[in-house]
């Protein structure tokens, strides 16, 4: 029980006992005329109002997580209004309070609303989650783009033929082995050959064109293993350019996803022969999971050959290419090869962009709502000394030492809060730096190796 409600309470028994004693002396004297029933006073019923009033509870002082929940009853104090009812409170409250009394007191009054900012604060994620890593993991790039390249060579007969350098086959294969030596590390390659088998004649027709086969598997370039694989075949029979895709479509099935990439170079010089159609598988191959985009070397095509198979790389959202000697067919597939060295290196300019932007909204809202909480605290600080000195003016603390307990209790508070959410905010921000500069070290490092194997 506060001194307050003590004096209270022996009020109460004092008016009793007076009361009993007057009943005593007058229990034999006529009846008076009823007196009439006075009105408390306007201070007697203030008194009675907080003696019914339970008091305030004991305000938070070194627990940022319950000072974080207090909210005082007059957080804004925007309006005139708002300005006398605070008034009124202080000048209703109790006299001979200790400074912690009056602490709590006025903590319910006007502590800060911090609340909503705390929580958005704690909400902050200093990780720059461009994959999965967090500060406990090592840090790691995000997922590189697995390239998987399908080559299907053109082994038909008419590929013995020659144009300016030699024999289309020996001059297709040299390209294709210089190529496929030419990716990077971590690409895949895989050699399928149609028409490979029999002859250019009817009799032979069905068997060759029912040849289509992989020589080498879709894997890491092995420069020995490839060599043996082409040359395992010589030009032969008919073309069947759509089983080939078809083929390709099924050989490429397992390769798909966010990260996978699958690019098809056909290299052939002439129109389907076996009765399919390439333009329906092309749209097929490239409309599947695997999004495969199918590319057409046409080498030394004539008018009819290059129509059919332009259409085929425009179905499989490709690239035709007509080339009719040596240096064509090598001077394409080095500008395909500088094709995707650009694009690597959109893709770590993408990585820079991605690391910076988050670095900074993370360190924005950081900055943000550490200053918003500052600045809410200070403000309460700055109202808890003022109340400090009208609660003074009002005669309401119990001495001097317990208004010096007040502001001490105030600074405390403030100190508290804010001390808190700075080492926070330096220790997210020091996560934050470290794997932005480990992370573009990192990506610069693989970039300058990807760049560098594409360049070579």
């Amino acid at each position: 029980m506060t001194k307050f409600n003590k004096l209270m309470l022996f009020g109460v028994l004092t008016a009793g006992i007076l009361t009993g004693c007057s009943d005593n002396q007058n229990a034999g004297a006529a009846e008076e005329p009823a007196v009439k029933e006075e009105h408390p006073s306007e201070e007697e019923a203030v008194e009675e109002q907080q003696a019914e009033e339970p008091a305030a509870a004991e305000a938070a002082v070194h627990n940022v997580e319950e000072i974080v929940k207090e909210k005082g009853k007059y957080v804004l104090q925007e309006t005139d209004q708002q300005k006398e009812q605070l008034q009124a409170e202080l000048e209703a409250a109790p006299e001979g309070m200790t400074g912690e009394e009056a602490y709590s007191f006025a903590v319910s009054l006007v502590a800060a609303d911090v609340e909503e900012a705390a929580e958005k604060f704690e909400a902050i994620n200093p990780v720059i989650t461009i994959d999965s890593a967090t500060p406990e993991d090592s840090i790691t790039l995000p997922e590189e783009e697995t390239i998987n390249v399908a080559i299907l060579l053109d082994a038909s007969g008419s590929m013995a033929g020659h144009v300016s350098g030699g024999e289309k086959m020996k001059l297709a294969k040299e390209a294709v082995q210089t190529y496929a030596g030419d990716l990077p590390e971590g690409s895949n390659v895989m050699l399928r050959v149609y028409g490979h088998e029999g002859s250019g004649t009817n009799a032979d027709r069905e068997m060759s064109c029912s040849s289509n086969e992989v020589v080498y598997e879709l894997g890491a370039y092995d420069e020995q293993h490839f060599s043996e694989s082409l040359d395992q075949f010589a030009p032969a029979g008919w073309t069947p350019l759509a089983g080939a895709i078809q083929a390709a479509e099924e050989d490429l099935k397992e390769q798909k996803g966010e990260h996978v990439r699958n690019v098809v170079y056909v290299v052939s010089d002439g129109i389907e022969t076996c009765d399919g159609d390439p333009v329906a598988a092309a749209a097929s191959l490239n409309a599947s999971d695997i999004q495969a985009e199918v590319n057409i070397i046409g080498f030394d095509v004539d008018n009819e050959g290059q129509a059919q198979l332009e259409a085929v790389a425009k179905a499989g959202n490709g690239q035709y290419k007509s080339v009719y000697s040596e240096s064509d067919l090598n001077d394409y597939l080095k500008q395909e090869h500088s094709r995707l060295y650009w694009e690597w290196l959109a893709w770590s300019n993408d990585r820079y962009l991605e690391i910076l932007q988050q670095s900074n909204d993370i360190a924005g809202d950081l900055l943000k709502y550490n200053n918003e909480i500052y600045g809410k605290s200070l403000s309460e600080n700055n109202r808890m000394h003022s109340l400090q000195y009208k609660l003074t003016e009002l005669g309401k603390f119990k001495d001097n030492e317990a208004a010096d307990k007040f502001n001490e209790l105030a600074n405390i508070r403030h100190k508290t809060l804010t001390q808190y959410f700075r080492q926070e905010k330096d220790r997210k921000d020091t996560i934050r730096k470290e794997m932005h500069e480990e992370l573009e070290k990192k990506v610069k490092e693989t970039s300058e190796e990807k760049e560098g194997d594409y360049a070579s």
